[in-house]
């Protein structure tokens, strides 16, 4: 566990391998000092999925860091996290091809940056961000193919395709990639919340954002609760959880 306040922000954040996994497939990434959050989940054989995301968080951070004094608009910061993603894409990509092992690994990816008061998102995949003010509100939107069919309200392709919860992109894996960016207005109180589908498989929205109300003065607290509410649901996946208050006056 690791808690930290960091410009006008609490942060606290955790990783888990969860109950029926034998390696932890999850990748965190926090930069208290440039408000800079990443979350990643790796999927492939072998350990291709802990490559995978750990390039990804890695790849991505190390651009972003570079960068980010160049960033002087929102159109700026847009730009520079699809950058930043392209590059873990390519990179792990190329390295895909040094191992036999490593052939088709890939992984989601989110990227958050607070500045200004508001909270800039790119992503690729099924991780997610929320958004806790009066209630919770899923940011992001899933890369998967039933997400797809519902939005296309198509019910006969659905029920002709299950299971569905397979990613419609991936970074590292996809031949070309259309990452979603949101920006999210801040004021004191509000939380974020970045995470990996093994807290989501496991527990509804209605489950995350109680847990959070009733610890959401510990934030330590309310990352133990949630990983332990998943792993007591089953931990079926591993399950990591970043968790931003923002406190900015």
């Amino acid at each position: 566990m690791s808690v930290r306040k960091v410009l006008g922000m609490k942060v606290a954040y955790k990783t888990d391998i969860g109950k029926k996994r034998t390696t932890n497939e999850d990748s965190i990434f926090v930069d208290e000092s440039k408000n800079i959050f990443l979350i990643a989940d790796g999927l492939g054989g072998h350990q291709a999925g802990e490559v995978a995301s750990n390039m990804a968080v890695k790849e991505s951070y190390s651009y972003l860091k570079r960068n980010l004094s160049k960033a002087e608009n929102e159109e700026d910061i847009s730009n520079l996290l699809i950058k930043s993603l392209m590059k873990a894409h390519n990179a792990i990509k190329a390295k895909s091809t040094t191992d036999i092992n490593l052939i088709g690994m890939g992984t989601t990816l989110v990227e958050m940056l607070v500045k200004d008061s508001k909270a800039h998102i790119c992503h690729i995949g099924d991780s997610r961000v929320y958004f806790l003010r009066d209630g919770i509100k899923q940011v992001t939107k899933d890369h998967t193919f039933d997400n797809y069919l519902a939005e296309r309200k198509d019910k006969k392709m659905k029920q002709r395709y299950l299971p569905l919860h397979i990613l419609t992109q991936a970074v590292g894996e996809s031949e070309t990639l259309v990452p979603e960016l949101k920006q999210v207005k801040l004021k004191t109180g509000d939380i974020l919340l970045l995470c990996s589908d093994g807290l989501t498989d496991m527990l509804s929205d209605k489950e995350i954002e109680l847990t959070i109300q009733k610890h959401g003065d510990n934030l330590p607290m309310a990352v133990d609760n949630l990983i332990k509410k998943a792993n007591d649901k089953g931990g079926i996946d591993n399950i990591s959880v970043i968790l931003v208050k923002y406190e900015h006056i």
